[in-house]
């Protein structure tokens, strides 16, 4: 069968991201003897590349890869369903194959989206097994009859990703970066995540030396110059994240690393022995910024760790920024002021901050802003709807938060106003995140 796995995402902030769960999605179908393109909006030429792409070639099975529902920063909405419906309508008007819809954002809310974008057919969560069997079937002349399919249980193996070439030329001229998993699940339940509603709450390792190998693959085949491991939380409890690193050694590699951070399970000679295996720079998920609010997110830490994390990455050198939602549950002035006052303790790093939480159907944020009066109990959450504490303005937030981010270049807020910057380093060919080259530039912003 002859498919088209078309990546709608069209997000470029903090930076251009490959979308690897394709890649995973094409090597299983070319594995299954499938044949499969990957066309990406972004690399390749949007909805007029798209249309062109249609006229020319036929396919007999065409999927829409959603990463996002929106943006998911209250300061900068912009809602991607209805680009969604403008590409699901631009294949109906140029193909007969059936549209098959997934990825991280249709896995929220299944039903709801496959109704709203009239589609043939969903794949919940991952992929990798149903997208080869469904295309199995359809050659068979046995179309199935349920129209969302979902695994009975979570897969225990990775297939080799395969890269399209468009997609590859543009973000690695945009960036350099590329995405790896090293593991998939989440143990944790962070009020606002729907990591473990996607991957499920148990971790699902990768061999470390596979992991190893496919890094140094990508930098001899591809001329990949940075990796971005996309783990939810890349430092496990159980310290699988240290054979990772050992493997990495012991396989020479050379190529620098970026990952997301819990600031827990991390100490000096973790550090340190991660900075040998490539480590470059260190995104943490510190989400709040005082221990009320990370109590009111369920984070299961509290700020002095997030402060012994950041000492250290300081210590041994490793650009480090923390990511911070303010306006969610216990949020109020007296905790805004100490949050604010905590940040101000996080020396040597950049702090992204937000204002308010995107509220995603089915985690315990949802619930909470149905006890609160935020959301109905039955209102849609397809459109960008955010988490604002009732004991805190909306527009209070917002000007307390621009007042004091305002004076500092490692202080980003709103995080859309470092677009500008960012396309910049990436059109003068830096890799990597590149928010750490704000740290190389005086704190202080010049008064204007």
């Amino acid at each position: 069968m002859n498919c088209l796995l078309v990546s709608v995402n069209q997000a470029v902030v903090p930076y251009p991201v490959y979308p690897l769960g394709v890649a995973y999605l094409c090597g299983a179908l070319k594995q299954a003897g499938h044949a499969a393109d990957h066309f990406d909006l972004l690399a390749d030429g949007g909805i007029a590349g798209l249309r062109q792409l249609l006229r020319r070639s036929r396919y007999d099975l065409i999927g829409l890869s959603i990463r996002n529902l929106d943006t998911v920063d209250s300061c900068d909405k912009n809602d991607f369903i209805p680009e969604v419906a403008s590409v699901v309508r631009l294949i109906r008007e140029n193909s007969a194959a059936p549209v098959v819809l997934g990825g991280p954002a249709f896995s929220l809310m299944p039903r709801q989206l496959l109704e709203f974008l009239q589609a043939d057919y969903g794949v919940v969560g991952e992929g990798e097994v149903l997208l080869p069997w469904l295309a199995d079937e359809l050659t068979a002349g046995r179309p199935p009859q349920a129209k969302l399919l979902r695994n009975e249980q979570p897969l225990e193996f990775w297939t080799r990703p395969s890269f399209g070439a468009g997609p590859l030329k543009y973000y690695l001229a945009h960036g350099g970066m590329m995405g790896v998993q090293t593991k998939r699940g989440c143990p944790y339940r962070c009020a606002y995540c729907s990591y473990p509603n996607i991957e499920g709450r148990s971790l699902r390792y990768r061999d470390p030396e596979e992991t190893a190998a496919e890094v140094a693959w990508l930098a001899a085949e591809h001329r990949v110059r940075y990796i971005f491991f996309t783990d939810s939380v890349f430092n496990d409890g159980a310290g699988h994240f240290r054979l990772l690193a050992e493997a990495l050694i012991k396989n020479g590699n050379q190529t620098p690393w970026c990952a997301f951070f819990r600031p827990q399970n991390l100490e000096r000679e973790d550090l340190r022995l991660l900075k040998r295996a490539g480590l470059s720079a260190m995104e943490i998920g510190t989400d709040a910024a005082c221990d009320r609010t990370l109590a009111g997110l369920e984070k299961g830490f509290d700020f002095t760790q997030v402060l012994h994390a950041n000492r250290l990455a300081a210590e041994e050198k490793i650009p480090c920024a923390h990511f911070v939602m303010f306006g969610g549950p216990d949020e109020d002035r007296k905790t805004l002021a100490e949050g604010l006052d905590n940040l101000l303790r996080l020396e040597q790093c950049i702090v992204f901050a937000f204002s308010g939480i995107r509220i995603l159907p089915g985690t315990a944020l949802a619930a909470r802003a149905v006890a609160d009066g935020v959301i109905d109990a039955d209102q849609s959450l397809m459109t960008p709807t955010f988490y604002f504490s009732p004991k805190l303005q909306e527009a209070e937030l917002y000007r307390e938060l621009a007042a004091a981010f305002a004076p500092r270049e490692d202080r980003i807020f709103p995080v859309s106003s470092i677009i500008g910057k960012l396309t910049i380093l990436h059109e003068m060919g830096h890799t990597g995140p590149l928010w750490d080259f704000l740290l190389r530039q005086p704190r202080q912003r010049n008064a204007s």
